[in-house]
């Protein structure tokens, strides 16, 4: 019976010794995996979007509880839902124009 628990006891050993911690994975929330991407240095961050409602409805950006964000020629637009997101990626431009005038 002893050589089987040496034997349990070196391949847990071993499986230890072998792996390396994530450290972007001690600091992720619970329940979601951090992601080690890293950003170019030229790489610049997208421009926030600047309103408080949604440049396809006009509705308020959280009336439906879908929020939805994408980036497009480095500014954020956020859409209170799916479908908005859609009819944005038809027309992209339309709505790059529109931001500019609201603003």
């Amino acid at each position: 019976m002893k050589p089987f628990f040496l034997l349990l006891a070196a391949c847990v050993f071993a499986s230890c010794a072998t792996t390396k911690p994530d450290p972007a994975a001690a600091n992720a929330p619970a329940g979601k995996k951090a992601h080690s991407k890293k950003v170019a240095k030229n790489e610049a961050k997208p421009k926030p979007y600047p309103l408080k409602k949604c440049l396809v409805t006009g509705d308020g950006l959280d009336d439906m509880d879908e929020r939805v964000t994408t980036v497009y020629k480095g500014q954020t637009f956020e859409f209170c839902c799916k479908p908005c997101l859609k009819k944005f990626n038809k027309n992209p431009e339309k709505y790059l124009t529109a931001l500019e005038k609201a603003n």
